[in-house]
């Protein structure tokens, strides 16, 4: 597939070109990150000034592509976030549906990293109908998706982070992979969905998922010893949503967990939470892992639904470090040795 320089800005809607501690711990935590200015309640969520940022889009090394569609963001704070970032990368923005033709091993060459903030990837929507109502519909991938997702697994070249409800995306549609699982799940090592049952996860269905905003959590450093989690100490507080869905530990390496335990009951108290399916099984407290597809190295981090979490300077630093990670010849080194067949 051939693409002018017309063609690529029109994909991208912001397109930036250029060079395990317990709840108790938790409590002094949560105190001293008040005093050393980590923000512990609602965070700002509107800035004119651009003074300190390294400009729109960065200037650094690591070109990074990142990926959203359908769910609603404070679109000017998180691209701060990433402008915040730009000594060290240069990132361009691009949405679903225009996103899945950057899969294309030969478009994808122009970027290190992809980042996705995804949800419902895959999700077609109908005409509203007389209440205005909006009847969604779960199309498979077509085929020449399915065809460069797989050959952009297995080139290994590039490195892929997916964050928060990334996990919504293709958890209905994508076809089984090797293990009769689907494969898109399998992929990143979990799934998520607010609204609707989630089936052919590993021969279960499980109910339709729960979020919790707004929950005051501590994260302990499982792995200190990998790059992702250096400059996090043993752990840092946060206030971020939180989930209840599948998750799959044996197919990880967990780097972070939180101390906030995802049960049936915590998911249905207030307007904050979802109805969370009856039955729901408890959650995994996992809260970032890597692992590996194909030949590449896939990094998934739960946190990061607003500014809450965005502005934290701990989650900055981790998201960075899983940039900057995703990035290096190490990750593909580490990836390409511990291979995982994913994809039929």
């Amino acid at each position: 597939m051939t693409t002018s320089d017309d063609t690529k800005k029109g994909l991208s809607r912001r397109s930036m070109f250029g060079a395990a501690a317990v709840a108790a711990s938790a409590i002094p935590a949560f105190s001293a990150a008040r005093a050393q200015g980590v923000r512990m309640t609602n965070a700002p969520l509107n800035s004119t000034s651009l003074d300190g940022l390294p400009g729109q889009g960065g200037n650094g090394p690591i070109r990074v592509l990142f990926i959203s569609s359908y769910h609603p963001f404070d679109r000017e704070n998180l691209f701060r976030t990433w402008d915040s970032f730009g000594k060290d990368i240069t990132w361009t923005h691009v949405e679903h549906p225009a996103a899945e033709h950057f899969y294309d091993p030969a478009l994808a060459a122009d970027y290190d990293v992809f980042l996705s903030y995804d949800a419902f990837a895959g999700r077609k929507l109908g005409a509203p109908d007389a209440n205005g109502r909006r009847q969604a519909s779960y199309p498979p991938p077509s085929a020449k998706l399915q065809a460069n997702m797989k050959k952009l697994m297995q080139n290994g070249d590039k490195g892929f982070i997916y964050f928060h409800h990334a996990l919504a995306s293709w958890v209905h549609s994508w076809p089984a992979g090797v293990n009769g699982s689907n494969a898109y799940v399998e992929m990143l090592g979990g799934a998520a969905d607010w609204g609707l049952p989630l089936q052919n996860l590993r021969g279960k269905t499980y109910p339709n998922s729960g979020y919790r905003q707004g929950t005051e959590q501590f994260v302990s450093v499982v792995d200190k010893a990998h790059p992702i989690t250096q400059g996090l100490g043993d752990g840092f507080p946060i206030i971020d949503e939180t989930y209840l869905c599948p998750m799959f530990e044996d197919s990880v390496h967990c780097l972070t967990r939180t101390n906030f335990v995802p049960t049936e009951d915590k998911f249905r108290r207030s307007p904050n939470m979802s109805n969370v399916g009856a039955g729901h099984p408890p959650g995994s407290t996992m809260t970032s892992w890597v692992k590996t597809a194909e030949n590449s190295p896939i990094v998934y981090i739960q946190h990061g639904h607003d500014n809450n979490a965005w502005s934290n300077p701990y989650w900055r630093t981790l998201m960075l470090n899983a940039i900057k990670w995703a990035a290096s010849p190490e990750s593909k080194t580490w990836a390409k040795a511990n291979a995982k067949r994913i994809f039929v």
